[in-house]
């Protein structure tokens, strides 16, 4: 049906529920005794209600509504324009024709008929189709579906399963822990039962799916239940937490599965949006390291803010190349985007690159990050480190840069390994070339990125894949861990207000035990900890630590004011240590990797190198041992 015909259609539809209504009010008044009903006074107002009606329905937009979708909002416009209608509708009544013998109450009864009837076809149109979507389930190959939580995301979630096409789930029950809810329906749906009755509630409703509909819920909470749906033997999925969501609304098409940061996780910083982006809007920006993990989620959430223009380095030139063809889609109009394959310890090659777009802002996010390699490859960690990071450094000052900001590390804190010791070491050499330059550097320490490329996560997920066993070094282990998307806000405000010489670190939450890490990836597969999947200690790497620490001892910790989000002011900073970096990275190309090693140590005070006798030492007595009792909250 053309749109012009549905228009005519509903025109006319209109007009004879406003003619049915009318003449029941009459009959209603008179007690149904239709030979009482005054025609001649119908049939002369009749046409003045129909225009007054019809006027006021068009005005309200009520004729362009689908039906099928009608939800409150319509009803009040339904009943907007039928108060509209029928003060019009008195008015002219009384300035046209008077109220002799015309009864008074039929202004009311008709008002009241009105609204019953335009808004009773509406809503019985979307019941019908509602019905002949919930008969289509088992044809379509849908399944019966379980709703945790029976607050507004639940009724939400339950009123679009309803009504949208291609959602083949039809919600049959809800759990929820609120015992006045208990007994309650919802859009005809029964809030059968507490959440840890799940088990009984999948039996008794037939249950193939559940879905998680507290977006408020802590981690914690979303773990037991996660839990209990696994026991139940019932696939579980969410909708994502409160401050994920975009526009603060429940969507259906938001359903996802339920991911490792999803239980481990911890509420989300509120980050300053407009203050990040004044300081990237229309400006030039450099990300090195563009195609690694934290890299890449900055280039994405910098290409959102606007920057004029946007230049992406990376050494890893297939990476890089994936990584491009994704990003270019979501580049927005005036934002040019340039991708270069440049190592930044060719300084030469980076300085040529940076003098072609003289970048305003320089994120350092280059570096080799996995302890293990670089015990391994000392000379390399140097090179890259410390090497790549003075390169960077010195073409931003040659350029004028406004402000360079480097990606440092947790590991960079009282340093056991190669990797740790050589980020502290690039944290000393900006801090010394902020004294000297222009330019403002600044450094940002923080955490384990969750399931960033070749971390914990994908190595144990690959692990469960295979069925097992899953390995953690040492049961005590433990690290801290955020969201890619989370850090690399709190990055972005750090180089917003920094002023130079600063370190910031972000506020991480509670370190994670490896062990709990791999048990939730393994619960999450719907599999048994232990049972199904074994997992077994191989004893802590050379250069690991069990724990973790975000500060020094001599560092004092300030408030920025922004959340989640903090500054140290450093009072053992080094100087000279430009000139040491120097020596030392002329000096590598002779020097075997122990000796590397051990001029790290030389030139970062409070690192101590791993020794044979260390490795000893941080091996697990239970080490190649299955777990067989569960540990706390864990990660690795």
């Amino acid at each position: 049906m053309s749109g012009r015909t549905r228009w005519i259609v509903l025109v006319l539809l209109h007009l004879i529920l406003v003619t049915v209504s009318f003449w029941a009010s009459f009959a209603i008044r008179l007690d149904f005794d239709i030979d009482r009903i005054p025609r001649d006074i119908f049939w002369q107002s009749l046409p003045m209600l129909l225009a007054a009606r019809l006027a006021s329905l068009a005005g309200f937009r009520l004729f362009r509504g689908m039906w099928r979708y009608v939800a409150i909002p319509d009803l009040v416009q339904i009943l907007k324009a039928t108060l509209v209608g029928s003060i019009a509708f008195v008015i002219l009544q009384i300035w046209l024709f008077g109220l002799v013998g015309f009864p008074r109450s039929v202004f009311l009864i008709d008002f009241a008929g009105n609204i019953f009837l335009l808004s009773g076809i509406r809503l019985a149109v979307r019941i019908l189709r509602e019905r002949s979507m919930v008969a289509s389930y088992p044809e379509a190959g849908g399944g019966r579906l379980l709703i945790i939580g029976a607050g507004d995301a639940g009724a939400s979630l339950c009123s679009q399963a309803f009504t949208t096409t291609n959602f083949q789930y039809e919600p049959v029950v809800f759990a929820d822990d609120d015992p006045s809810k208990i007994g309650q329906t919802i859009i005809g749906v029964p809030v059968a039962g507490r959440i840890s009755e799940i088990a009984s509630l999948v039996r008794r409703y037939d249950v193939d799916i559940a879905v998680i509909a507290i977006p408020s819920a802590s981690s914690s909470r979303k773990r037991a239940i996660v839990e209990i749906c696994r026991e139940a033997g019932v696939e579980c999925k969410i909708l994502p937490a409160t401050s994920d969501l975009v526009d603060g609304s429940v969507s259906i098409s938001e359903i996802r599965e339920v991911e490792i940061l999803d239980l481990l996780g911890r509420p989300q910083a509120n980050l300053n949006v407009d203050l990040i982006r004044d300081s990237i809007q229309d400006k030039k920006v450099m990300v090195t390291g563009a195609a690694g993990s934290v890299g890449s989620e900055l280039v994405r959430q910098i290409a959102a803010l606007r920057p004029r223009l946007l230049v992406l380095v990376d050494r890893a030139e297939n990476q890089l190349v994936y990584f491009e063809a994704e990003i270019k889609p979501f580049m927005l109009p005036g934002t040019k985007l340039t991708v270069r394959i440049v190592d930044v310890n060719d300084q030469p090659a980076l300085l040529r690159l940076m003098k072609e777009s003289y970048p305003d802002t320089v994120f350092h996010a280059a570096a080799h990050k996995h302890v293990n390699l670089m015990e391994d490859a000392p000379s390399q960690a140097i090179a890259n480190n410390v090497g790549g990071t003075l390169s960077a450094a010195r073409c931003a000052i040659d350029v004028g840069a406004e402000t360079f900001l480097l990606i440092s590390t947790d590991k960079a804190v009282n340093p056991t390994s190669v990797m740790g010791a050589t980020k502290r070491f690039a944290e000393l050499v900006i801090r010394e070339l902020n004294r000297t330059s222009e330019t403002r550097f600044i450094a940002v320490r923080f955490g384990n990125v969750l399931g960033s490329n070749a971390s914990v996560v994908p190595i144990f997920r690959r692990q469960i894949a295979n069925g097992g066993p899953v390995t953690v070094t040492h049961p005590d282990v433990e690290r801290y861990f955020m969201s890619g998307s989370e850090a690399v806000g709190l990055i972005l405000q750090a180089a917003a207000i920094g002023e130079g010489g600063e370190v910031f670190i972000l506020e991480m939450g509670d370190p994670i035990k490896i062990v709990t890490l791999a048990e939730t990836l393994i619960t999450l597969s719907g599999l048994t900890p232990g049972d199904d999947i074994e997992i077994v200690y191989t004893g802590l790497k050379p250069g690991e630590k069990l724990s973790e620490e975000l500060s020094f001892s001599g560092e004092d910790v300030t408030d920025t004011g922004l959340d989640k989000l903090w500054v140290l002011n450093d009072i053992q900073s080094e100087l000279g240590m430009v000139a040491k970096a120097e020596r030392l990275l002329a000096a590598l190309p002779e020097l075997d990797e122990i000796t590397a090693r051990n001029r790290i140590g030389e030139v970062v005070s409070g690192y101590r190198p791993a020794s044979a006798s260390d490795l000893g030492d941080r091996k697990s007595p239970n080490a190649a041992t299955k777990q067989t009792e569960s540990q706390g909250p864990s990660d690795s």
